[in-house]
């Protein structure tokens, strides 16, 4: 309905504003469908018109081989331009990324208006070097038996294009396995800056619907797209890192064979800029082919060698891979996301802040070495948090968080105003290796296990001001160094049968045990009761309410 309301309006746009220095239309009209060529003619009607003329074409079927556009010389059809099949069958190689026989080629042409429905076998439209061209109300599919197809847009260095209320369909065959994809891709932008694509509906072609590479100042909104063979939207890098001022933004992403966003910088030597914003798009069923997975499918994006990139109001399900991937990135801002899977973040990261998000869950892979990762607000059940990570500041804030921490990294850890519960038969947090840590302010509770474990090699640990229940022990120590209790409520929970022992404390390093409140249940347990409580193991030093007890 979008693409026939806008051919409406830039009808009577043209009829308003068109040229009268020339007589194409009613030449056009002197046609006659049974003539089986009109390239010629029509390219006489482009060649002879003058510098703000519009060669319009009437309700009819025009078959056509390929068109050459001038600066200035704007196109309209209300007909049906059916590309004749051309006499040799030319391949999209990666050298050869255009066809000789594109629908419309222009190369440095300027100030142009688009409007047409067609049938092609090479490009519906190949631009090089051209700038201030609007394309609207375009409608064009492909040959879809093609393998190795050639785009349904081709934008090779050009600027200033805007691409609003097109379809591209079938360009390329349809994916048929999840292990191999074929070529095909509904708009490819080579080099290009400033361009713009709205409105769209990209879908059914053999690689991705939009693929830019080396390109700055892309703007993707309000488009639909769907069952490509590959990403939905797929961002490549070239050597320099000119990309820059991407927004990809309220679009509608579904049923493509691999991410919904691939943004993905292979360098090893720099991150880019990419100053992006990804913000309000809607996504489901990527990384399928016939019910079985693909490689790729992150729901929301995924992110390699980037930074400065802000992932906002997203939602997404029924994905393959994880909602969002990060891979080598910095400055990184994924706020206020919905999705039925995880988040994994792999490799070297700088600064990454995860808020307000719901995610099924979060990944740390082993090889992560971060500088920053903020995790404030979110509402995660599941963390994995492998053995050895480097992470220089890890700091949880105001989570809503489900299953076992295992913290074993070099680094600090800030642990504030999270809740925590945990069925896992390993506890809610175990403290294996961390160079500095300060819990504060958590409700943290476990149903068959120890709530908190702190191994001896974490050293420097301040647990304060939480509130911990367990059937089990609610802190136990292993003999960290320094390791501070303060002003904790340890609640010794009675459902399991006899009361625990609240804090183990085993071959204590100057620990500090201090104005800790204890219940048994619901109920707070007398000073005289409190030694109970309080269970000392082997050898060391413990400072409790401010006098030092040897064991």
């Amino acid at each position: 309905m979008d693409v026939f309301f806008a051919l409406a309006i830039h009808f009577l746009s043209v009829l308003l504003n068109f040229h009268t220095g020339s007589d194409q239309e009613k030449k056009i009209a002197q046609r006659t469908e049974a003539e089986a060529d009109d390239t010629a003619y029509i390219q006489q009607l482009i060649d002879n018109a003058h510098p703000g003329d519009t060669v319009v074409l009437t309700g009819r079927t025009y078959h056509v081989r390929s068109l050459k556009l001038r600066s200035g010389v704007s196109i309209y059809s209300s007909g049906v331009l059916k590309q004749i099949r051309p006499d040799s069958v030319a391949d999209f190689t990666m050298s050869k990324q255009y066809s000789p026989y594109p629908l419309f080629h222009g190369s440095k042409v300027k100030g142009i208006s688009l409007t047409f429905k067609a049938s092609t076998y090479g490009e519906a439209l190949y631009l090089d070097h051209a700038e201030d061209i609007t394309i609207r109300a375009v409608a064009a599919t492909g040959d879809s038996t093609k393998l190795q197809s050639f785009s349904g847009f081709y934008l090779f260095e050009s600027k200033g294009i805007d691409i609003s209320h097109v379809e591209l369909a079938h360009y390329g065959v349809t994916r048929k396995s999840p292990h191999y994809y074929q070529r095909g891709t509904g708009i490819r932008l080579q080099t290009c800056r400033d361009v713009r694509i709205a409105g769209s509906h990209i879908h059914h072609n053999g690689e991705n619907g939009i693929f830019s590479h080396s390109s700055t100042g892309i703007h993707i909104e309000q488009n639909r797209i769907h069952h490509n063979g590959m990403s939905g939207i797929q961002v490549a890098f070239g050597s320099i890192g000119m990309e820059r001022d991407y927004k990809i933004i309220n679009n509608l992403i579904f049923s493509n064979a691999a991410d919904a966003i691939d943004i993905n910088n292979p360098s090893l030597d720099r991150r880019v800029d990419l100053a992006a914003l990804i913000a309000g798009n809607k996504s489901f069923d990527n990384g399928w082919v016939k019910g079985e997975k693909t490689p790729d499918g992150s729901g929301i994006a995924t992110l390699v060698g980037l930074k400065n990139v802000e992932i906002r109001n997203n939602r997404s399900s029924r994905s393959n891979r994880p909602a969002v991937y990060l891979r080598d990135c910095d400055s990184i801002e994924i706020i206020n996301n919905q999705s039925d899977n995880f988040a994994e973040i792999v490799g070297s990261q700088g600064s990454v802040r995860l808020y307000k998000n719901t995610f099924s869950g979060l990944r740390l892979l082993a090889d992560l070495k971060a500088e920053k990762l903020l995790l404030d607000s979110n509402h995660i059940p599941y963390l994995a948090i492998p053995n050895g990570i480097i992470v220089d500041s890890l700091i949880f804030r105001a989570n809503e968080l489900r299953g076992n921490i295992n913290v074993n990294m070099q680094g600090q850890l800030i642990f504030k105003d999270n809740t925590l519960h945990s069925s896992s038969p390993y506890g809610a947090m175990i403290l294996r290796k961390v160079n500095g840590a300060r819990l504060s302010r958590n409700r943290i509770s476990t149903s068959q296990s120890d709530a908190l474990c702190v191994h001896d090699e974490a050293a420097n640990v301040v647990i304060e001001a939480n509130k911990i229940r367990s059937p089990a022990a609610c802190i136990k120590d292993s003999g960290s160094s320094r390791l501070k209790i303060i002003k904790n409520s340890l609640s010794s929970d009675t459902s399991g049968g006899s009361p625990a022992t609240a804090v183990i404390l085993s071959r204590p390093k100057d620990l500090t045990l201090s104005n800790n409140t204890y219940y048994l249940g619901d109920h707070p347990i007398d000073n005289t009761e409190i030694r109970s409580f309080i269970g000392l193991e082997g050898e060391g030093t413990v400072f409790i309410n401010g006098k030092s007890r040897k064991l």
